[in-house]
């Protein structure tokens, strides 16, 4: 009975936040067609829609907060990149600035723009939710705390070890690249590292090695490792996201707390309740380590821009965390607002760059079909030339700024605006949500899918602010791939060779025996 009351409490709930969401919606459509007197009101209707699916999804998803706890994480990155300076902007800065503080030519342009978004938003979680009963039985496995396919598996102890020592080797090589780019960036400064053709100090050999060393830390994490095997990895991974925040990047350490908190949050799911590490005490915690960690990123923002002074308090540092975090909703309004400069027929490549940038990097497609490598270097022959939508964008609209290093960076929501119009925020967004749907279950999966999920997992967090499709190439890519087969292979000699030493050791044994 009680089960029953939670449900029909959970579905009038839902009924009352999206049924309000969809009013909002409809009556802020409703105004825009009135005219340009109406225009203003229906951006506030649809802020106010927005808002109210927010907590509709929200308050959804944390129902079931272990197996939604990646959608939650999703629709968190969401609201901060690209609702972030939207939601200061609307609530604590001066309403008669809106369309500055936003940057849109017109309250037609930003109604446009909001709607767009919140377009996105709606397609992605409902996708999540109709894609339940794809992965019924992972998730019904989950529930019922059944030993994931790792546990099963016989090689799983041997790939740990073979994972641990190729993410220690590897590590010498990663570290010493990620020094060239910290050096980089402290001799050119941080915007002015995007505009230098990065230094040849790498050698190749090295180079390729470093490549490994993401991939090493995922399969040891896949191999569901316990508190004591996980110590030294760990402490590699820790002294390279923290040294990652010396690249002036703040994207890199935040989207790998947030991996590794999701991996955690899915094993924590397997335990009884009474066991679970993540308990509201802990949330409570959590949330604001969450809080704190924000305010020092916000800091060291500041301190790469040198705009650092003692004024700022705790609340002004967070406010402004969001709303530079929030930057990326000018990517979608520029979009808009330079609609008619865009040439509607050659559109439809930004969406598809991650796939030419594969293609002319790789060094075995770019030797068989003579391709030449695509730098990614802020200057005018790049912006005239690529479909990196990310320099066209920021080129289009500031060429002065482009020049100089800065970016706007791009977004999955104005790709697919700009490739497709609506059936592509649509359609791409869609996909973002089956997914994440995958993601609630990955737990429950073989090692090579569980390390490829984190892998893609990052990319997925970051995507608001990032390409739609680069997340393919970064998971699906030949090199990964064989060195997945190549751990797999390693680890069955290792296991061949072992049950050969001890076969004769046994006869030797029995045959005393019975002597």
């Amino acid at each position: 009975m009680t089960a029953d009351r939670l449900r029909s409490r959970e579905v009038l709930r839902n009924a009352l936040l999206f049924g309000a969401a969809l009013v909002l919606l409809i009556t802020a459509n409703v105004l825009s067609q009135f005219g340009d007197a109406f225009q203003e009101r229906a951006v506030y209707v649809l802020f106010a829609a927005n808002v109210a699916l927010n907590a509709a999804i929200i308050a959804d998803l944390c129902i079931h907060i272990h197996r939604d706890f990646t959608m939650l994480v999703f629709v968190g990155a969401f609201d901060l990149l690209l609702l972030g300076r939207v939601y200061i902007a609307f609530l604590l800065k001066d309403r008669d600035d809106l369309l500055y503080n936003l940057e849109a030519d017109s309250f037609r342009n930003l109604f446009l723009a909001l709607q767009i978004v919140t377009f996105s938003l709606l397609c992605c979680y409902a996708a999540y939710k109709l894609a339940a009963p794809l992965f019924f039985r992972r998730e019904q496995a989950m529930r019922e705390r059944k030993p994931p396919a790792v546990q099963s598996d016989g090689l799983a102890p041997i790939i740990r070890q073979v994972s641990v020592f190729l993410l220690a080797v590897s590590s010498l090589a990663f570290f010493f690249v990620l020094a060239n780019t910290i050096l980089n960036v402290a001799k050119y400064g941080y915007l002015g590292s995007f505009t230098q053709e990065a230094e040849k100090n790498v050698p190749t050999a090295i180079s390729r090695l470093s490549m490994f060393f993401a991939p090493s830390f995922a399969i040891f994490l896949a191999t569901l490792p316990n508190r004591r095997q996980m110590k030294f990895p760990m402490a590699i991974y820790a002294v390279y996201m923290f040294a990652s925040l010396f690249t002036g990047r703040r994207n890199t350490f935040v989207c790998e707390v947030l991996m590794l908190v999701i991996y955690f949050v899915m094993r924590d799911s397997l335990l009884p309740k009474e066991k679970r590490f993540f308990q509201k005490k802990k949330v409570l915690w959590s949330i604001a380590g969450l809080l704190l960690m924000m305010f020092a990123l916000q800091r060291i923002a500041q301190v790469r821009a040198g705009t650092l002074t003692q004024e700022d308090g705790f609340f002004s540092s967070l406010t402004n965390f969001v709303y530079s975090q929030g930057a990326t909703f000018r990517v979608v309004i520029q979009t808009v607002n330079c609609w008619d400069r865009f040439d509607h027929r050659q559109t439809y490549l930004y969406l598809y760059f991650p796939f030419e940038q594969f293609v002319h990097n790789n060094v075995l497609l770019r030797t068989i079909f003579g391709y030449t490598p695509l730098l990614n270097i802020q200057n005018m022959q790049t912006a005239l030339t690529t479909h990196n939508f990310a320099h066209v964008i920021t080129y289009m609209v500031a060429p002065d700024r482009y020049l100089s290093g800065g970016g706007f960076g791009t977004s999955f929501v104005a790709e697919a605006y700009v490739a497709y119009g609506m059936a592509g925020v649509a359609a791409v967004s869609a996909m973002i949500g089956v997914i994440c749907r995958f993601f609630s279950s990955m737990i429950t999966r073989p090692w090579p899918v569980i390390a490829l999920s984190l892998i893609a997992v990052k990319d997925f967090i970051y995507i608001p602010r990032n390409f739609a499709f680069l997340w393919v190439t970064d998971v699906f890519n030949l090199t990964y791939l064989c060195f997945f087969l190549a751990v797999y292979l390693a680890a069955l000699l290792f296991a061949t060779l072992g049950a050969h030493m001890r076969r004769p050791r046994a006869c030797v044994g029995a045959g005393e025996d019975g002597a």
